[in-house]
Parts: C-alpha cells; structure tokens; sequence
C-alpha cells in the first residue's frame, strides 16, 4: 500500500521541514563562524599561529552553543504540557509534532557529541601549534610560555584545559549513562 505524496506531507511534512530549518541554522552559523575566523583581519596572526585549527574550534563551538542551548527544550515537561493546553496548538499535526520531541533531543544529542568530536581534535592540534609556532613577537596571543613547550602541559595546566577535560568526561558519562544497556 503506497503512501500518497500528500498524505506523508500532512503528516511528516512539519517534522521535516523543523529538521531542514535546524539543520540549515546549524551549517550557516558554522560557515559564517568559519570564514569570520578565516578571513577577519582581527584574527590574522592568530589564523597564522594556529591555521585551520582555529577557524574549526571556533565553529565548532558555536554549533555546540547552539545546540546544547535547544537540547532541553524538547524534554521539558513543563513547556511541552503549557504547549499542548494552549488553545493556538488545536491541530492534530502540531500536537503530533510536539509528541515526537524526544526525537529532537536525540538529534541535538548525536550532533553535539559530533561537534565536540570535532572541537576537541581542534584543541588538541591548536595545542600542539602553540607550542610549535610559538612567536616572540606577540607572547600575549600565544598560550605556550616558550617554543617546542610540551602541548599536554598546556592541556593540563591551564585552567581552559582542565575545563575541557572535565567537560569531555562529564559528556562521556552523559553519553554512556544514555545509552539503552544502562538505562
């Protein structure tokens, strides 16, 4: 039994167009972040210091900001149950759509753990360029104190690289704590 185009657009055809709008914001503001981080003459040594690493660091967290922001708003039942009373939420598809939030929230969560995939990495190779592009003419952009220092040290002596740790162990014990055997 073949699914008419018409009804798969009254009953997918929101859902979907959410996704292709969330989808869209989450790639224009990487791109934007990118070529700002690229291209944006106040950022020149430091594009020079650390090269691609930082314009993907950067990125990258504005797409983690971005979705660790939106990540709780489908779960909360609060809002969600204020949503389904209100008189403007009559239609049987919105009402649909606001059921299948969970979904959402399972979307946010892969692409932040894709993203911070893809921030740490970023860090790590940003970490290393300190270190060896180290310039004794602009000291105050560089993290490293002098050239060739360990990049580890930089990661677990300073009070950013601790944070990050910590946020990439915590995040990895949300992620574990997630999955269906722990549950």
């Amino acid at each position: 039994m073949a699914v008419s185009w018409r009804s798969w657009l009254a009953n997918e055809g929101v859902k979907h167009l959410c996704l292709l709008v969330w989808l869209s914001l989450n790639v224009l503001l990487f791109w934007k972040t990118f070529l700002l981080y690229n291209q944006g003459p106040e950022y020149h040594y430091l594009h020079q210091m650390l090269g691609l690493g930082l314009c993907l660091s950067r990125a990258s967290a504005s797409v983690l900001n971005l979705n660790c922001s939106l990540i709780l708003l489908p779960m909360c039942r609060t809002l969600l149950a204020y949503l389904r009373g209100s008189q403007k939420v009559t239609s049987r598809r919105t009402r649909r759509l606001l059921d299948k939030s969970r979904t959402f929230h399972i979307t946010c969560g892969v692409t932040i753990c894709i993203f911070s995939g893809v921030h740490v990495a970023a860090h790590l190779v940003n970490a290393l360029n300190f270190s060896v592009n180290y310039s004794e003419d602009f000291v105050e952009l560089n993290a490293a104190r002098y050239r060739d220092e360990d990049p580890r040290k930089l990661l677990f002596t300073t009070v950013p690289g601790l944070t990050g740790v910590c946020m990439v162990v915590v995040l990895f014990l949300m992620i574990t704590a997630s999955t269906y055997a722990i549950r």
